[in-house]
């Protein structure tokens, strides 16, 4: 059967197995919805601790550029590693890591000892593990899920973890209020327990993936200009690491702006509220557009709604500005997921197994750099004027990224006859590995 293009629709088959019926996915539904209520009280944590007593963004920014360094540097080894490798086994010690350093990192928060230089170390080892958990966790979910089904599962595992990062957002802005970060790291540690559990009991047969030949940088380089597809889904995705996902480090200085000490974790659930939409939304926007096409869309409506957040947020205050802001932010975290659902969905079907690792590292590579550079830039201008005026320069950058781009791909595209994969429709796309729910804002969830 011919593989679907990623320029098509895609069509409906009513004899494909429903992905909850797939073996070990009710597990990994149980340990997603478990760790992702973790992880999102552990990036309200990291947020209060470093947003907090400075009232500076960039703190924020540069925890966050710490996580994304050795991801940079690791990248390629970590990808060769996770294409020779047991993907459950990589996954596993990976996930016994983390464990481990949020147990530390509760500790110390108790204490009251947990600095802005413990966070930027504690990032750096977080991120020197999401090196070679992110390929690792992208060859797992392609051992589960028949290539055909991926955006099914994708969709299906965005929304339950976003109706989860919900939850998490809620309770765990209420928990910050009570009892101090420290429990919020510590409920993330925990929720790794479950997550352990299923990569332990659930093995699947794992495909070969490993490369003929050593793949470098530059050979990755020139294997993604050969795949148009892939090539636009990683301009894409710089894209959205500068100017979209570091909105996500804004969100301590926009509760800051709404008076209350709840506020974080609403505006983080707002977020999320998009986001559970995303199966629902997809799968009907898939019936009737190529993925290309609801990129570009996506991008452009995005941008439109950062400005006009950032326009109205400027102006208003009380009631009507916790209008705007929630009227803003759900629309957008379904926007967000679902930009992240198609691109790695691109990603995903287009390569070939025996480049799988390395091409999964270095589009890890490419978002981890660009969203600590965005978020510099955004929060360095959010500092020295106000949130809104960052949201609007964000805003307006991406509109006119989005609209250039769309206009050069039309310029030079060709039409090419393709088969097009008959596909249950039901659910759609999603975020894949980088974890759209929460968009990006999960510190600490980088598979």
């Amino acid at each position: 059967m011919a593989a679907e293009h990623d320029g098509s629709a895609v069509s409906s088959d009513t004899n494909v197995t429903p992905f909850r019926r797939l073996p070990h996915v009710r597990s990994l539904i149980a340990a997603e919805v478990c760790s992702a209520v973790g992880s999102t009280m552990a990036v309200l944590a990291v947020a209060f601790l470093s947003y907090n007593d400075s009232k500076s963004v960039i703190h924020t920014v540069l925890v966050s550029a710490a996580f994304s360094l050795p991801t940079a540097l690791l990248g390629t080894f970590a990808g060769r590693v996770a294409a020779k490798s047991g993907h459950s086994r990589i996954l596993l010690l990976c996930t016994l890591v983390k464990l481990v350093l949020y147990v530390v990192l509760a500790g110390l928060a108790f204490v009251d000892e947990l600095s802005i230089p413990l966070l930027l170390a504690a990032s750096v080892l977080l991120g020197a593990v999401a090196a070679f958990d992110y390929p690792a966790w992208m060859q797992y979910e392609r051992d589960i899920v028949p290539t055909d089904q991926l955006d099914q599962a994708n969709g299906s595992l965005s929304a339950y973890a976003s109706g989860a990062t919900f939850v998490g957002g809620i309770v765990g802005g209420v928990i910050l209020g009570f009892t101090g970060p420290w429990a919020l790291l510590l409920l993330n540690a925990l929720s790794y327990v479950a997550f352990i559990g299923v990569l332990h009991n659930a093995r699947p047969p794992e495909r070969d993936t490993t490369p003929a030949d050593r793949v470098g940088i530059r050979a990755v380089v020139r294997y993604v200009k050969g795949k148009p597809a892939i090539a636009i889904a990683f301009v894409q995705t710089a894209l959205l690491g500068l100017f979209v996902a570091p909105i996500a480090q804004l969100l301590p200085a926009i509760a800051d702006a709404l008076s209350g000490g709840t506020n974080l974790g609403i505006v983080t659930g707002a977020v999320a509220v998009g986001a559970i939409g995303l199966a629902a939304v997809v799968g009907r926007l898939r019936k009737r557009f190529s993925r290309l096409t609801i990129l570009y869309g996506t991008f452009v409506t995005a941008g439109l709604v950062l400005f006009l957040l950032g326009l109205f947020g400027d102006v208003l205050d009380g009631a009507p500005l916790w209008f705007v802001v929630l009227l803003a932010l759900v629309p957008f975290g379904l926007l967000f997921s679902l930009a992240q659902a198609v691109l790695t969905a691109i990603v995903q079907t287009r390569v070939d197994p025996s480049m799988e690792g390395p091409v999964f590292a270095v589009y890890a590579i490419i978002y981890t750099l660009c969203a600590p550079v965005g978020g510099i830039f955004l929060g360095r201008f959010a500092d020295q004027h106000d949130v809104w005026g960052s949201l609007k320069v964000a805003g307006v950058m991406v509109t006119i990224a989005s609209i250039a781009m769309f206009v050069v791909r039309q310029r030079r595209s060709r039409v090419e006859p393709v088969a097009i994969r008959p596909q249950n429709a039901r659910f759609g796309l999603f975020d894949g590995m980088l974890r759209g729910h929460l968009l990006n804002l999960n510190h600490d969830r980088d598979r």
